[in-house]
């Protein structure tokens, strides 16, 4: 396999830091806004997270108070997505997993040995199912196996029938042990691409792999065992072309529909997903170093993006309802947060917009949560039932 040093990798490693994509930024995003949500108002709830789990709150700020930490040891939302039968996953940072069916309260999957030592990350959709990733940034976690690793999960499925958490493939699997780790994925719906770090001594190097499952994800047997998966080398440039993001013009073209109005020398990165998809793509458009981060989900009844400030864009329909606005797209924007407050993650659940939010100071993270917001009270005011 290939091994390339660390300084020749530097940017790509801030890159995957950072979340790949832009930055949040307290700017005002331009466009045609119809109707700002108050702070206070009987179509939302605010929810904020704690050791034993999530509760409700009046505002961001009235939440607890909570020690600053890096991102990757802090209670947050980490990643969220609507799977493709309309539920929401929402993954939690050393928590768990909320799912939400069609009301605004979550059923709540958490598993305390899994989760309390791992950083969580690439919520991912294969036949239905719903998986993401587990790791250790070795920086701020010393913690080591008895069997070298060989046995730790790294991809795990979230069974919502069962209300539990699944190991499906482990770092023995992948032949990976000891001071290594894996530090960034891309799925593309067949193939797993995926960098390996290497920490010895003062040196560190990456290398990088790809690898398939053997059968259904969700049939492997959870055992670190032979021919659970085809591994086989890739290449630094390989991974780069998977995780760069993409000029914006390439985006989908219900990507572009839905955010139409905002001016094309305004630089933003969306991170766009599919429901029931596999790793989303980041697309950018003008200066990187400018350009506030936003979300975007595509589902087969709708479409949906907010940036890191609140503002929203929605096109289409919420499942069993009729299509909003004649088809055109609808511009809000959600309550106002405090300084240092920002947006991030979405799904949409029934009726209910599910978004998260946190403090954030630089790759720190402070008060998080998620807030729920009723958009059949929003759009729907006629419907009783």
């Amino acid at each position: 396999m290939k091994v390339s040093s660390f300084f020749s990798l530097i940017s790509l490693s801030i890159a995957v830091f950072a979340t790949g994509c832009g930055k949040n930024k307290a700017v005002e995003i331009p466009g045609e806004i119809e109707f700002e949500i108050q702070s206070m108002s009987d179509d939302h709830k605010w929810f904020y997270f704690s050791a034993s789990g999530f509760n409700e709150t009046t505002l961001p700020q009235d939440a607890a108070l909570v020690s600053i930490q890096p991102w990757t040891e802090s209670l947050r939302v980490c990643d969220a997505n609507t799977s493709s039968d309309g539920k929401g996953y929402v993954l939690v940072n050393h928590l768990g997993a909320l799912v939400f069916d069609s009301d605004d309260f979550p059923s709540f999957i958490k598993d305390y040995q899994l989760f309390s030592d791992s950083t969580s990350s690439n919520l991912i959709f294969s036949n239905g199912d719903a998986f993401f990733t587990l790791s250790r940034n070795s920086f701020f976690n010393k913690n080591k196996d008895v069997d070298g690793g060989l046995g730790r999960p790294y991809l795990v499925r979230i069974s919502n029938e069962s209300h539990m958490f699944y190991p499906v493939v482990n770092y023995g699997d992948l032949d990976i042990s000891g001071e290594s780790e894996i530090s960034g994925m891309f799925y593309d719906g067949d193939s797993f691409l995926a960098s390996v770090k290497t920490e010895k001594k003062d040196k560190i190097s990456f290398e990088y792999i790809q690898w398939n499952p053997v059968g259904k994800l969700s049939e492997l047997p959870p055992q670190t065992k032979p021919g659970k998966v085809i591994l086989t080398e890739s290449s630094e440039s390989a991974y780069r072309k998977a995780n760069t993001p993409i000029e914006y013009t390439f985006a989908p073209d219900r990507l572009q529909s839905l955010l139409r109005s905002l001016p094309r020398n305004f630089s933003f990165a969306v991170v766009c997903k599919y429901a029931g998809g596999a790793s989303p793509v980041c697309y950018m458009n003008g200066s990187p170093s400018e350009a506030t981060t936003s979300y975007a989900v595509i589902a087969d009844g709708w479409s949906c993006a907010i940036f890191a400030d609140g503002t929203t864009y929605f096109n289409g329909a919420l499942d069993g309802r009729h299509i909003l606005n004649n088809g055109k797209n609808i511009a809000f924007r959600l309550p106002k947060l405090p300084e240092n407050y920002f947006y991030g993650n979405f799904c949409i659940a029934g009726d209910f917009l599910i978004v998260s939010w946190e403090e954030k100071d630089f790759f720190k993270t402070g008060r998080s949560g998620f807030l729920t917001v009723d958009m059949k009270k929003l759009f729907y005011p006629e419907s009783r039932d």
